[in-house]
Order: C-alpha cells, then sequence, then structure tokens
C-alpha cells in the first residue's frame, strides 16, 4: 500500500440492510408494528417502528449498545430506510411504554418486584402471525417456558440464587419465536407466581387461535397449579422433576428397567405412575437413574442411584421418546442466550427494571423479525443462508456489501459494490 485517498461519496457497508427493509416495508410491518404498539405525537420525528427498525438494523450490523445507533446512522444515511433515533430517543420511547412496577411482599418479608405489560406480549405473538411463522391451522405447536438470570449492576437489582445482582424475567418460546416475556427482579425465584404468568401467556396465544399440543419446562414448573393448568391447555405437558424423596422410594421398587441410549450414553429408564402433592389424579413419569459416583446406598431407596424423573400425561410413547422429545427443550435455553447474546440482552441500557422491560420487548420483536427475514432470504435461495444461523453470520454473509445509490435517467438505482448477485427480494 503506497497511498490512501478519500472519496466523499456516500457509500455504505451494510447495503444488505436496503433489500431487508424494502421487504419489511413491502409486508407492511412498519404500519402494523405502529397499530399493535400505538402512535406517538404527531409532533414526535419517530414512530414506534422507526424505533424497532433501527434497533433491529443496529443488531443486525453488531451493535451491542444503543449507543451503537449513532454508528449506523453515520454509516448507513441517505438508504431504504434512513429515520434511525439517537439513543436518547430509544430512551424516551421506552419511558413512554413502560408501566410501573408490581411490587408483592411475602409473609416472610421478602419483597418481589415483577413488570410486565401485556398489550406488548400481544404484540409478540400478533407479529409472528402477521410473519407467518405462527399458524392457527398448525395444531402442533410446542410452547417451552424458561427463566434466565441478566447478571447485571443496576440501581434496583438484587441478588439472585447464583449471588449476583440481576434480573430473571420469564420468557416463553414457540421455536426460536419468543411469545411471552415478564420481567422479575433477580431476588423472585422462578417459582413464584409462575402460574399467573404462564396463564396470561396461554391467553394471549388463545386470542390468535394459536393452539399448544406439547409445554416443556424446567423443575421450577413441577407444581400443582401449572400441571393443572398446563393440562387444561394443552394436550401433552412434560415437566422436570429433580430426585426427591418421594421418588427415590418409588422408583426403588422398580423391577423393569430397560437399557437405552440417548445422545450415544447408555441410560436406565422406567415408568411409574405417581399422585403428585397428595392429590388424587395419577401421572406418568418417566424416571432416569445413574449410579451413584461414591456408591452409598441411599436409605429411602434401598440402592445406590441418583434419579430425576419427567412428569407428563403422555401414556402413547416409550420413555426413550419422552426423554428425547423433553432434552429438544435446550433450544428454548439456547434461545434465551440468543436473546442475550445475539440481541444485546445482556446489555441492557437503563438504570431501573421497567424502562429495560420495555427494552426486552422491542429486542424480542427484532428477534422475530430475524427469524422471518431468515425464512425470506432462504426462500429467494440466498447464496450461503440457512435458517439456523446466528446474527453474526447472516451479516457476514449478506449484510456488509458495500453499495451506494445513484441517480440515472430520474430513476434511483442502487449500485451494488459486488460480485454476489443481490435481487430484490420476493416475500
Amino acid at each position: 500500500m503506497d497511498k490512501i485517498t478519500h472519496s466523499l461519496k456516500n457509500i455504505t457497508p451494510y447495503g444488505g440492510l436496503n433489500f431487508i427493509y424494502q421487504a419489511m416495508n413491502r409486508m407492511g410491518l412498519d404500519k402494523f408494528i405502529d397499530n399493535q404498539i400505538g402512535f406517538r405525537s404527531i409532533v414526535a420525528q419517530y414512530s414506534y417502528s422507526d424505533i424497532v427498525y433501527s434497533l433491529f438494523g443496529n443488531t443486525l450490523t453488531q451493535g451491542s449498545f444503543i449507543a451503537d445507533l449513532e454508528v449506523l446512522k453515520e454509516k448507513y444515511s441517505k438508504q431504504v430506510f434512513n429515520k434511525i433515533p439517537s439513543p436518547d430517543t430509544v430512551e424516551y420511547v421506552c419511558q413512554e411504554l413502560k408501566r410501573p412496577n408490581i411490587v408483592k411482599k411475602t409473609d416472610e418479608g421478602v419483597i418481589h418486584q415483577l413488570n410486565y405489560n401485556n398489550k406488548m406480549n400481544e404484540t409478540l405473538v400478533a407479529l409472528a402471525v402477521e410473519t407467518n411463522q405462527l399458524n392457527a391451522e398448525q395444531k402442533g405447536h410446542t410452547l417451552d417456558y424458561d427463566n434466565v438470570i441478566i447478571e447485571n449492576d443496576k440501581q434496583d437489582a438484587q441478588y439472585t440464587y447464583k449471588h449476583s445482582k440481576g434480573y430473571q424475567p420469564g420468557i416463553a418460546f414457540i421455536g426460536r419465536i419468543p411469545v411471552h416475556i415478564e420481567n422479575r427482579n433477580g431476588n423472585t425465584p422462578a417459582r413464584y407466581e409462575q402460574k399467573e404468568i404462564l396463564q396470561r401467556c396461554f391467553d394471549n396465544l388463545n386470542k390468535h387461535h394459536i393452539k399448544i399440543k406439547h409445554f416443556r419446562a424446567d423443575a421450577a414448573s413441577y407444581q400443582k397449579e401449572v400441571i393443572e393448568l398446563a393440562e387444561k391447555s394443552t394436550q401433552y405437558f412434560y415437566i422436570r422433576m429433580m430426585d426427591f424423596e418421594d421418588i427415590r422410594e418409588y422408583c426403588g421398587q422398580i423391577n423393569n428397567w430397560q437399557s437405552v441410549e440417548i445422545n450415544y450414553e447408555k441410560k436406565e429408564v422406567a415408568s411409574i405412575l405417581y399422585e403428585p402433592f397428595d392429590g388424587d389424579k395419577q401421572y406418568r413419569i418417566v424416571v432416569t437413574r445413574k449410579k451413584r459416583a461414591d456408591g452409598q446406598m441411599d436409605l429411602l431407596s434401598g440402592s445406590a442411584y441418583t434419579y430425576q424423573g419427567i412428569i407428563t400425561n403422555n401414556y402413547e410413547v416409550t420413555e426413550k421418546e419422552v426423554i428425547e422429545f423433553y432434552n429438544q427443550r435446550g433450544d428454548a435455553e439456547n434461545s434465551n442466550r440468543y436473546m442475550l447474546n445475539d440481541f444485546n440482552l445482556h446489555h441492557l441500557p437503563f438504570p431501573d427494571l421497567s424502562t429495560n422491560t420495555v427494552y426486552m420487548y422491542l429486542m424480542a420483536m427484532c428477534a422475530t423479525l430475524f427469524e422471518w427475514v431468515k425464512t425470506v432470504l432462504v426462500k429467494n435461495k440466498t447464496k450461503a443462508i440457512t435458517l439456523t444461523m446466528r446474527v453474526k453470520a447472516v451479516c457476514f454473509h449478506y449484510i456488509t456489501v458495500a453499495t451506494t445509490f445513484i441517480k440515472h435517467t430520474r430513476k434511483k438505482i442502487l449500485k451494488i459494490f459486488s460480485a454476489q448477485e443481490y435481487c430484490m427480494l420476493q416475500i
């Protein structure tokens, strides 16, 4: 390199965004988002859809903080979408949309802070339906629910069970699509008011005629009222049970253990019928046992094993099929990690729980839009794009291409500096 020259020509390194934003506008997603969330004052320079579009573009171009909007605004000026706000405007919008915390105090004196906006949760479901990612005609949807710890040092953050400060929101997914979020402070356990959260989630899904066939959750959902709700709202449920006294006593009496291979690992499995919570209704528990490394005998079971179970109302499939289907719930935990990393929930921008909850909803909309964009790119046979890709890969393979707009015979033409073929996306 012998010399450097500069050009003042307006060339963006994120030219792929032009095709994505144009497809989103042709789909009418900007109007749809505004109709769902609401409309700002007529004197406001930016709409709610402008905010979502900007955060989405910031994510697709690997921005980690809302401060990176300033970089996007500079490098993506005069393109198909150019109403990119300042970080301060994003904060004003989140302040507008936030709801006050719900504060509850237990008999033991523990204070719980909860925050959710059911209108935003309805928007998450509606957006997935609008983009044809959830279909009322499909009867086989699987809902996964989990709580995730978001470690942070915000002014109101409380200590979690991991002895670090943060929040512990509950998030429900259908596949990779977030359909329900309720935020809670770090000291509030996953079990607390989980039935109420799931009831609101099922109600929102029912409003859009989305039927859930399978429900999967971890041991925090092993509660009488949650199981009854899941049985009423879905066809089948699968909830983890950890090793505890009652199940060990039952398991010690099992004589028909079967050896199966799951994920290249040999396991011993069996099924028992069990009446939990001292009730009068039986459920199937698929039990897995593992020999203790120390060989110590357990007095209740009379054996040197540890036990785990999955409680379910599905009596039609084998133990191996129940375990393998439940293990697919790991994708929901991966979805939480994608929300934390790809959609910046581990970089919550605001100092308080309520405002950060709005940010979570906006980023969840971006996650839904991203899943839709991948389906559009794959449908258009875009080179190297797959449905399993994460944001970084899509940015590398499609978004980062130099483009500029030129005028020719009174037409505005997008000029692409790449040997890779780009074309208008068909939706």
